[in-house]
């Protein structure tokens, strides 16, 4: 699990970093960082972070658009390992978890802010944007 979690990281980043360019004022709908930082700082939190990866998570696998997800929306398949994890996130036990459920889940879990340490190259604790595209031109090369 926590090997599948460091390989998420890359890929968040290079959500938040892809399709843009250096331009300070990118096209209305593509600036990925500014729509995870919330208050608008221009830096990063873990709990930001996180809320942005499992808000992008929570939208792919609430199939039917109603605002929460099922165990059926959650995996077709779902296992009784699944079955389990689905249940932690679903605090209110009412069979099925909202957005916020599973942010709480994995903000009290640390599932992705711990990972913003790779980032956040001056151990402020927050990721700057500089720090964002600094990681991803690591990575892979320039921003485009």
């Amino acid at each position: 699990m926590k090997t599948i979690l460091r390989f998420t990281l890359p890929l968040a980043v290079l959500a938040l970093n892809g399709c843009q360019s250096l331009d300070p004022e990118p096209a209305a709908g593509t600036d990925r960082f500014a729509a995870a930082d919330a208050n608008q700082d221009n830096a990063l939190t873990g709990s930001e972070w996180s809320d942005y990866v499992v808000g992008g998570i929570f939208a792919e696998r609430d199939t039917n658009g109603d605002g929460s997800i099922t165990p059926a929306e959650w995996n077709p398949q779902i296992t009784t390992e699944e079955t389990k994890l689905f249940n932690q996130r679903d605090t209110d036990k009412d069979g099925k978890v909202t957005l916020a459920e599973a942010q709480a889940h994995a903000r009290k879990a640390g599932t992705y802010s711990a990972d913003l340490k790779d980032v956040d190259k001056d151990g402020n604790g927050t990721a700057s944007r500089a720090e964002a595209i600094a990681y991803y031109a690591s990575k892979e090369g320039p921003v485009r």
